[in-house]
């Protein structure tokens, strides 16, 4: 009897899913070795969720990084500079001078990237007038920076959103406007058509 690998709980084989993978090994037969999965049919749909999930958060997590490693003129981001965007994304705070780790209740990737985009002259003003000793220091100040104005970036998407929830909650009927012209005949003092 098998455990699922999401609920940690054991259920009979033959109405479990199974997830199979093969290992890169071979059996004594020639057959290649299976990894193997099992879910229930409930957890299956979770964890397929929880994957897509992720791979959302790491193609924007890779858009943010990108972007980083080229304001910075970098080739790789260092593991202190990956923990602040980490405790960013994640809403980790510090009690008592220990970090509060939580999942995924922070800032969201995409959220620090248009802060990025958004704060793009600032970011050049402060790289062109400041001279910094470390790649640390001045990942660390312009971080700081984003940190401050995220609010204010998640306050005008939120702003955007009530505008287009507004836009689309207004019907769209035609309306037929008629418009009465007069017709005034001007006359050209010049004109002989009268007398002929």
């Amino acid at each position: 009897m098998p455990k699922c690998q999401w609920c940690k709980e054991v259920g009979e084989k033959e109405v479990m899913y199974c997830d199979e993978k093969p290992t890169g090994q071979f059996n004594k037969n020639g057959s290649p070795k299976m990894f193997r999965k099992y879910f229930h049919s409930t957890c299956h749909d979770l964890q397929l969720k929880d994957k897509e999930y992720k791979l959302v958060e790491a193609d924007k997590l890779t858009d943010l990084y990108n972007y980083i490693l080229s304001l910075h003129n970098i080739i790789a981001l260092d593991g202190r500079m990956m923990e602040k965007i980490q405790d960013l994304r994640n809403g980790s705070v510090k009690i008592n001078n220990k970090k509060v780790t939580k999942y995924k209740e922070g800032v969201p990737y995409e959220v620090m990237l248009q802060t990025y985009i958004h704060l793009a002259s600032t970011i050049d003003g402060i790289l062109h007038s400041m001279h910094f000793n470390e790649k640390w220091n001045e990942f660390s100040y312009i971080f700081g920076t984003v940190t401050r104005s995220v609010n204010d970036v998640m306050k005008m998407n939120k702003h955007q959103d009530k505008q287009i929830h507004k836009a689309q909650s207004v019907p769209s009927a035609e309306v037929e406007i008629q418009v009465l012209v007069k017709e005034k005949k001007t006359k050209d003092n010049l004109d002989i058509s009268e007398f002929l």
